[in-house]
């Protein structure tokens, strides 16, 4: 007969509840973590593999329903077997079904694919980003009169149709984790803190900076350059904070802290370690991502892989030991043809293998595998473990860790991968045109754009990144993207003007794109000419 128990009533209701709570240490719930909103961006996924951990949809920087979300736990069991990389192609290829209009977190502004009446060329650029004058919004192609359209037509090398999908894949991560960050970027503050940086000596006065009693990662930071003199120059512009960063994240990549060529580890310096100079690093890259900043780009996968998904979980390769002896000593082991050759290159390095650990009997000519992977482990890894977890703390400021661990393969293109190459279909998206009747009158937007190209092409004396440097201070598109968004407007002015304050780009009306050009050229190379020296 049935059991007593569950003859009682609602006996098995506990099996019909849901896990319904948000574990994100950063739940931006207003409501709570136990709110719970469907097809909103305050429902709550769980995870997928074990169902007993939950997160909201905004909370995880996710688009849509349809999107997995792995737990933390879930996510190292199955980097561990292997298999994470697997699950997250499949994602991948669910979220790719999914309508990009449907975002529940930011909606894309639109551009449509215009026809140039009369082109000759075959390939056409989606047109730049066109708002209206009188009340500032997006205009659609069929919003604008017949007169007020602008249509953009431009060469093959500009439409880049043909670019690789890796690279298209790179791009899209690129675009999830500007979308990340800037979420982060909401716990920015109106508070300001200065730091008085030399940047002679840009190590130890942005040291000296962050350590500061007063300096919160959450306040605005200004910063004033000061020269050997004692003489300042303040400019507190957005422009200043980039250049700041680029010179710190310049610094760490060729410091002491990490060891290697391109794709860096972290090295070994106890001097480093008791200063807790590997904390701090972690925290000034952490405060440079989220505060627009350049990303480090420079992280190995091995690196990366440690920090993401645990030291414990990672296998090292030959090609992360940047000490030419030790990796003298594995190629002597690896490449042994023989259990004669193998005996004899251990005995060698009889010393360093005590020290490291890693003896173990040597019985058959396969054994030198698992002697290898022991040594790499032991180097790459256990070595550095010290390092390695206190640079890990300082990821944690902002919660960009944590963001890391949720979203690897996004931020891997960032801290992984150098930035793209600019080009001129990246410079025509990223700025935004505010028209005006003047601007179809005299083709400024057609003179813009072919200006860019002739530019890409080097039929120019500036590049792209002149172009950038001279509206934002910037040479690249930090990862989190430009505040405010940079725009162009087209005014009865002689000449060009960057504001950099506001990311603006102030162009003449001319009546020709020679004069366009003219003028362009003169005032970007004559302005950075005058900044260098």
């Amino acid at each position: 007969r049935d059991a007593s128990w569950e003859l009682e009533e609602n006996a098995y209701q506990d099996l019909l509840q849901c896990y319904q709570h948000c574990d994100i240490k950063r739940c931006l719930c207003k409501k709570g973590r136990d709110y719970n909103e469907p097809d909103s961006k305050w429902e709550i996924k769980r995870c997928q593999c074990c169902g007993s951990r939950g997160t909201h949809l905004a909370c995880s920087s996710m688009k849509s329903w349809e999107q997995n979300w792995e737990c933390t736990e879930c996510r190292s069991i199955l980097a561990k077997s292997g298999n994470y990389s697997k699950q997250k192609k499949r994602s991948l290829a669910t979220s790719e079904k999914t309508d990009g209009t449907s975002c529940l977190l930011e909606e894309p502004s639109p551009k449509c694919p215009r026809q140039s009446p009369g082109s000759q060329r075959s390939f056409l650029l989606r047109s730049p980003k066109i708002m209206c004058q009188n009340n500032l919004s997006p205009c659609s192609h069929l919003e604008l009169p017949a007169s007020n359209r602008v249509t953009m037509s431009l060469s093959p090398r500009m439409s880049n149709r043909n670019c690789s999908s890796r690279k298209k894949h790179l791009r899209n991560q690129r675009r999830e984790v500007s979308n990340i960050l800037k979420e982060l970027k909401l716990q920015v503050n109106t508070k300001t803190t200065r730091l008085n940086i030399n940047a002679e000596n840009i190590w130890n006065s942005a040291l000296k900076g962050f350590r500061q009693r007063n300096f919160s990662p959450t306040n605005t930071i200004e910063i004033k350059f000061t020269n050997c003199k004692n003489r300042s120059k303040t400019d507190t512009s957005t422009a200043s904070k980039h250049h700041f960063f680029q010179l710190l994240m310049l610094h760490l990549q060729n410091s002491s802290l990490f060891e290697g060529s391109s794709a860096k580890n972290l090295s070994l310096d106890f001097q480093a370690v008791k200063e807790n100079l590997y904390f701090e690093a972690g925290k000034m890259i952490a405060v440079s991502l989220v505060h627009g900043g350049p990303s480090p780009y420079f992280f190995s996968k091995t690196l990366f892989n440690c920090i993401v998904y645990g030291p414990e979980n990672v296998t090292p390769a030959l090609e992360d030991v940047a000490d030419v002896d030790v990796a003298r000593t594995i190629k002597m082991i690896k490449y042994a043809n023989s259990l004669s050759s193998l005996q004899s290159a251990i005995h060698d390095c009889y010393d360093f293998l005590a020290a490291a650990g890693c003896l173990r009997p040597i019985t058959s000519l396969c054994d030198k595998n698992m002697l290898v992977n022991d040594i790499l482990i032991h180097h790459v890894i256990r070595r550095i473990i010290s390092p390695l977890e206190s640079f890990t703390q300082g990821l944690k400021t902002l919660g960009v860790l944590e963001k890391m661990q949720m979203h690897p393969d996004a931020f891997s293109s960032i801290l992984c991968h150098r930035p793209e190459r600019l080009s001129a279909e990246t410079i025509c998206d990223l700025f935004t045109i505010h028209s005006s009747s003047d601007v179809n009158k005299v083709e400024g937007a057609d003179f813009w754009m072919g200006y860019l190209q002739d530019v890409e092409s080097g039929e120019s004396l500036v590049t792209l990144e002149d172009i950038l440097l001279f509206v934002t201070g910037s040479f690249s598109i930090p990862p989190v993207g430009f505040d405010p968004e940079p725009t162009i407007k087209f005014l009865h002015i002689r000449y060009p003007v960057g504001n950099r304050l506001l990311n603006c780009l102030e162009l003449p009306i001319t009546e020709t794109y020679e004069q366009f050009k003219n003028k362009m050229e003169f005032t970007i190379r004559n302005t950075l000419r005058v900044e260098r020296e």
